[in-house]
């Protein structure tokens, strides 16, 4: 991201003052002189420095630094240096008009700063599985939406390839292995699929509609025995964030606006963030975690009790973690190499991770950014087939559901 930074000369003008008889305010001795603390400079912040023909993004923010360390958002004036490729709105707001290059300015007062821009086109969109770049067992995108959902565009406008570039990020640091996507032409293949049911209708289904989801994709472009598929559903369910099958390897984040997080989808290309963790906790999920024979597994669902940073935790609700780790002890579901108990790392959906570059000393694993509200997951679960009597009906979430 390239930053422009520029300042109009600051003029001061300093008095002095004689020593006549003039009038004088008094000073009482040991009162503190209070002044208004001074502006030092403006920066410009937006999550991204690219966004689509069409698609609105931000707003970008612009923070006064001043000269007591702090910081705060003022309110700066917006002007794009090509209006024909990038619009900016009063509130900061982008929206991409053509393919090109523009800078985005905001000043205040005298001090300004600057955000170069890249506007792309939007990428094509599928309603069929294209053909693949690899064979064998690889996980399939879908971009899906209610039939009376407003359209994102979030396989259009790249946002669900950021969200896996943050995934694949995040996995490389956290594990060595990364999620062997179905991709085409050397780019992840998003399958668009628009349904033939309403969002309240899908709402009302509750359990069911992940049953509904599962029979859409495979009616419309088939389930191959070495695929599973991980949905950005544009719908809620109740307050759940996600929800998962693994008999039917399914693996679906709502993503409705008003849903499970004011965070966006593939908000940064570097770090993932809810939906990001939402996604990895569901295919987890379908990759088998947590099972029966985990040590810290709960007794009402597949997932883990105590370790409260565990990306699989469903304990009492609970906030203020500092991040959020795979298998805190490699001893319940990812790695632990237990013959007698089953391992998610240990399927065909993964692949080792490249050569990574080497992080700067005393740098730790690339962590979600997960705001605490937003934690635990909150996640619905069909149970598998050995854990029920009943396998066609779902299992009732607890009142606080990971």
């Amino acid at each position: 991201m390239t930053r422009n930074r520029w300042a109009a000369p600051l003029m001061l003008l300093g008095l002095a003052c004689g020593g006549g008889e003039g009038n004088q305010t008094p000073v009482t001795p040991g009162a503190p002189r209070v002044s208004a603390k001074e502006l030092r400079g403006l920066e410009v912040t937006l999550a991204r420095n690219d966004l689509r023909v069409g698609q609105a993004t931000g707003p970008a923010l612009a923070y006064g630094r001043y000269d007591d360390g702090t910081t705060g958002v003022v309110e700066a004036a917006w002007t794009s240096s090509d209006p024909s490729v990038v619009e900016v709105a009063e509130d900061g707001t982008l929206t991409g008009v053509a393919v090109g290059r523009a800078t985005v300015s905001a000043s205040f007062e005298e001090f300004g700063d600057s955000l170069d821009l890249e506007v792309l086109a939007p990428n094509p969109r599928h309603d069929r599985d294209q053909p693949d770049d690899l064979s064998g067992p690889q996980i399939h995108v879908v971009y899906a939406l209610p039939g009376d959902a407003e359209d994102g565009n979030l396989d259009r406008y790249g946002d669900v390839e950021r969200s896996f570039d943050a995934i694949q990020h995040w996995l490389e640091g956290e594990t060595g292995q990364r999620l062997r996507l179905d991709t085409a032409g050397g780019r992840l293949d998003v399958t668009f699929l628009r349904l033939s049911f309403t969002a309240p209708e899908g709402e009302e289904r509750g359990d069911a509609l992940l049953q509904d989801l599962e029979g859409a994709i495979r009616g419309s472009f088939g389930g191959l025995p070495d695929r599973a598929y991980a949905v950005y559903y544009a719908g809620r369910s109740g307050d759940l964030c996600g929800t998962a099958s693994a008999e039917g390897r399914i693996a679906v984040a709502f993503v409705h606006p008003e849903g499970c997080s004011p965070r966006a989808v593939g908000a940064d290309r570097e770090t993932a963030s809810t939906y990001e963790a939402v996604m990895v906790h569901q295919l987890l999920h379908v990759f088998g975690a947590v099972p029966e024979c985990a040590s810290d597994r709960l007794e009402t669902s597949a997932h883990v009790g105590t370790s409260a940073g565990d990306l699989m935790y469903a304990g009492p609700e609970w906030s203020g973690h500092d991040e959020v780790v795979i298998d805190a002890g490699r001893d319940d579901y990812f790695g632990h190499g237990r013959p007698d108990c089953s391992d998610t790392a240990a399927n065909g959906f993964w692949e080792p991770a490249g050569a990574a570059e080497p992080r700067p000393p005393g740098a730790g694993a690339p962590r979600p950014a997960i705001p605490s509200e937003d934690w635990p997951v909150r996640c619905g679960l069909l149970p598998r087939p050995a854990e029920t009597d009943e396998p066609d009906t779902p299992e009732e979430p607890a009142a606080k559901p990971s």
